[in-house]
This record gives structure tokens, C-alpha cells and sequence, in this order.
């Protein structure tokens, strides 16, 4: 299932992109976590390989869908489960 990966600069601007946030692994879990490990973000589009450095994002949002269960998730070392964003 796609959803959707926001990439926020540290400028404060940001993109949006469609993507597979679960990966061709069946463990979300691992991939989430090789993700979150790698210095840069490479993003394979249509004619074009996108490399942002790491040290360029402030944040990166994924949108989680129901095909990611919470019980991987929450293996992975310093991630919270159960949060609620708080506006204000």
C-alpha cells in the first residue's frame, strides 16, 4: 500500500512524496529501522535518483497505514508507541 513521505529542510520548506512506506520486506520493522540508520534519504523516481543528505532534513514524516502493525514497530530501539500529537 503507498502512502505519503514528507521531508521537512531545515529551512523549514518541504516535499512531498508518494511512496511505499512498507517496502518489499515483510518486516516493516527492519526496514523502518534500516531507514531511520542511514545517513542520506534516496528516493528512486521515474527518470531520476533523489539523494538528500541527512544533514539537510530537520524531519521526515511517513504516513503509517494499517499494513503497518504496531507490534513491529514498537522492536525498533527508540521509537515511542501510542503517541498523540498536541497543537499549541
Amino acid at each position: 500500500m503507498r502512502g505519503l513521505l514528507k521531508i521537512t529542510y531545515h529551512d523549514s520548506t518541504s516535499e512531498y512524496f508518494d511512496v511505499n512506506p512498507i517496502g518489499d520486506h515483510v518486516n516493516f520493522a527492519a526496514n523502518m529501522e534500516t531507514f531511520i540508520n542511514s545517513p542520506n534519504v534516496a528516493l528512486v523516481l521515474d527518470n531520476e535518483i533523489l539523494i538528500i543528505p541527512g544533514t539537510s532534513i530537520r524531519q521526515i514524516s511517513v504516513t503509517r497505514t494499517e499494513q503497518m502493525p504496531v507490534e513491529e514497530v514498537d522492536t525498533i530501539p527508540g521509537v515511542l508507541t501510542g503517541v498523540k500529537r498536541v497543537v499549541g
